[in-house]
């Protein structure tokens, strides 16, 4: 009994591939919402694929329109406002003012012709001086008034100051950066893939309410899988970044391209999966290795073998 236990250990020995062992795997990535609420739609199941830029989910924006609602609004008004700055002053208004104008300084004209009556009454007339104070002061009344239309006309006639254009210029541009910060806002709402990507898992479903930051879909570039292998210390003289490696599976008969992209600046303990025990208690160096499957025939989970072309190759 002992020895065909011993026999088929030889054997599965004899069968293992050649090159530095490890196991496939896929950058998992686990996408979200930045802002919470309730998903109103979900447009990729597990195992689809799904190109750059495509919308993946959307949360509802019921209660959140209405604010973008109010402040467009607010632009609108903005806008009208600085219009009317920059338009000036309707013909309308300037003939108006002048006719007040007019009236002002006939009603000025004949406070001053009152005026100088009453003063040439005889002194000893007994509501001389009362009169002539009230005079006095219609006087003084109408060419306030006469002054103050002028300084109207003349605002009409010059248009708005540039620090009145200056300050609509500034209500408009605060409305739109609200604007434009609402929109940012809600564009939150939606969630969309920054590049090609496979569904690996959906954990939520249309209704949920989900928070910031919780996996909506779980995704993974299944075209460029790595494998982490884990190479003998004295063994690491001409491994670089960059270097070409062959990976091969149990389940494929041909191997697949690969290269070197991270080596590991510490040694650790050769991991318990690997398949050699006479190996555990070696130092190692775990060295990831890049590999081509534009078919996407591997699987997360394989064991995979890896050797490497030296440097001159």
């Amino acid at each position: 009994m002992i020895v065909v236990v011993a026999m088929t250990g030889c054997s599965a020995e004899r069968n293992t591939p050649s090159g530095y062992q490890g196991v496939i795997e896929h950058d998992d990535r686990h996408l979200g919402f930045r802002v919470g609420g309730q998903l109103r739609e979900i447009r990729f199941e597990r195992g689809d694929f799904i190109d750059e830029g495509a919308l993946i989910a959307v949360l509802d924006v019921t209660a959140e329109l209405p604010v973008l609602l109010a402040r467009e609004a607010d632009l609108a008004r903005a806008r009208a406002k600085a219009a009317l700055v920059y338009a000036g002053p309707r013909v309308e208004e300037v003939r108006s003012t002048m006719a007040e104008l007019d009236g002002a300084r006939a009603v000025l004209r004949e406070s001053r012709a009152n005026l100088d009556r009453n003063r040439n009454l005889p002194e000893q007339a007994a509501t001389a001086r009362s009169r002539i104070s009230e005079l006095e002061a219609a006087y003084a009344q109408s060419k306030a008034q006469v002054r103050m239309l002028q300084e109207r006309l003349k605002q009409l006639r010059e248009g708005a100051r540039p620090e009145e254009l200056a300050a609509s210029d500034a209500e408009v541009s605060a409305a739109e950066a609200a604007v434009d910060a609402e929109k940012e806002r809600l564009a939150l709402y939606a969630l969309h893939a920054s590049e090609r990507v496979t569904v690996l898992d959906v954990p939520v479903r249309i209704g949920e309410v989900v928070a910031a930051g919780a996996t909506v879909v779980t995704v993974a570039d299944t075209k460029h899988p790595y494998v982490d292998v884990f190479v003998p210390q004295q063994k690491l003289s001409g491994l670089a970044v960059g270097l070409p490696a062959r990976i091969r599976v149990d389940a494929e008969g041909e191997s697949f391209d690969g290269e070197i992209e991270h080596i590991a600046p510490t040694t650790e303990f050769t991991p318990r999966f690997l398949f050699s025990p006479t190996e555990r208690s070696n130092l190692v160096v775990r060295v990831r290795v890049r590999i081509s499957d534009p078919d996407e025939r591997l699987h997360a989970g394989v064991p995979a073998f890896a050797t490497f072309a030296s440097k001159g190759e």
